[in-house]
């Protein structure tokens, strides 16, 4: 312990020691510069795309770029420290992580503690910070899972002790989010605990079992479980013409936006959508407005960010030595790029409408603070490998 009473050693165990320090941009050069550019797009895209919405219901053009704002220099502190901890304090404590997301998830429901919105239960309050539980819990079980599965490694070929487990204690978390309701969500942690275990390296056939199990349940609760709202999310994406002034609303007008911005787009600030046609245009359907003011050039530029942050991130992983931290990479990147994937698959028409955000580009804090603590991991493991 020093003279001013820090103790240096408790220090140096949270922090990668010198050799590993080197800021992002020395990391690597191509994720962060990727990073920073859909950052960049998701800053103005965000100011255009609710510079209407602010001025009606707040009277502030400025009203969800501020917030945008203050939630990403947040994201940030939390970013920097993640950048260049030690990971294996990650992994200590990875299942009461997942214990923790848990109970989140059980708290949404408990009045005075969850916020209802559009008649779901998906945020939290505490004093005047509102966050969204079923982002950490995105987080929360990659972690788990990357520990978990290089921990058993003698379990990966065991359909009953190498895949059920799992199932359970995500299928667990899944009906809270259901519960909610968030079927996009939903779908979302069942996607990526099976990436994860076929990257763990469990039998395909193993997978597929539960698979061919889930798809005609889910089917069955979606058109006789009673839930309208999620079979009407499934007629619009059949059939939008039908109604288009109601399900089918949301789909339409961001196929109009994509439409009429052509190659070059209207221009920026230029949208006609944003003027209350396209629903959630800061937030869901933030891509059908850059499809709209930027055009094709600009859509293609998001993608390439994206593609660039898969490839990164995959390579990061492949570099590794440490198997969990392989893992851990692979995890996050696929997280990161399946959300992208879902959310540009659900405003083009090529899946059904998710609800689901494109990461570090829309609006919503939760999405962003936990999307920077994975792009974090991944700069802390390339640093440590490259080191």
């Amino acid at each position: 312990m020093d003279s001013e009473g820090v103790d240096v050693h408790k220090l140096k165990s949270f922090f990668r020691d010198e050799k590993g320090y080197r800021w992002w941009w020395d990391t690597d050069p191509l994720l962060f510069w990727s990073v920073i550019g859909l950052l960049s797009i998701g800053v103005v895209m965000v100011f255009s795309s609710s510079m209407t919405t602010g001025l009606y219901a707040y009277g502030d053009p400025f009203f969800f770029l501020k917030r945008h704002a203050v939630g990403l220099v947040f994201a940030f502190l939390i970013f920097i420290p993640v950048s260049f901890m030690e990971l294996n304090l990650l992994r200590r404590f990875s299942k009461k992580f997942l214990v923790f997301s848990f109970i989140l998830l059980v708290l949404v429901f408990i009045p005075g503690l969850g916020r209802e919105a559009g008649g779901s239960f998906r945020w939290l309050v505490v004093g005047f910070l509102t966050f969204q539980p079923s982002e950490l819990a995105k987080l929360a079980i990659v972690l788990y899972m990357a520990d978990a599965l290089v921990v058993y490694p003698h379990r990966a070929q065991d359909f009953l002790y190498g895949v059920v487990p799992f199932l359970v204690v995500v299928g667990g978390m899944c009906l809270l989010v259901l519960l909610e309701p968030d079927l996009g969500t939903s779908l979302f942690l069942l996607l990526i605990t099976f990436i994860m275990l076929f990257l763990g390296g469990r039998r395909i056939m193993h997978l597929l079992l539960p698979v061919i199990i889930l798809i005609p349940l889910g089917l069955f609760l979606i058109f006789f479980g009673g839930n309208v709202y999620w079979r009407t999310r499934i007629e619009a994406f059949l059939d939008p013409e039908s109604d288009p002034l109601g399900r089918g609303f949301h789909i339409i007008q961001s196929l109009i936006a994509f439409g009429s911005g052509g190659i070059l787009g209207r221009g920026l600030g230029e949208s006609r959508q944003k003027f209350f046609y396209l629903p959630d245009r800061h937030t869901d359907f933030i891509y059908a407005i850059i499809g709209e003011e930027l055009g094709f050039v600009g859509t293609s530029v998001v993608l390439i960010l994206f593609g660039m942050i898969l490839w990164r991130g995959w390579h990061i992983a492949k570099r590794c030595q440490n198997e969990f931290l392989g893992l851990l990479a692979m995890g996050v990147t696929a997280s990161i790029f399946l959300q992208a994937a879902i959310n540009l698959g659900s405003v083009l028409k090529i899946i059904p409408v998710t609800g689901i955000t494109l990461p570090l580009v829309s609006y919503g804090n939760s999405s962003l603070l936990i999307t920077l603590i994975m792009v974090g991991i991944l700069f802390n493991i390339a640093g440590r490998e490259k080191g």
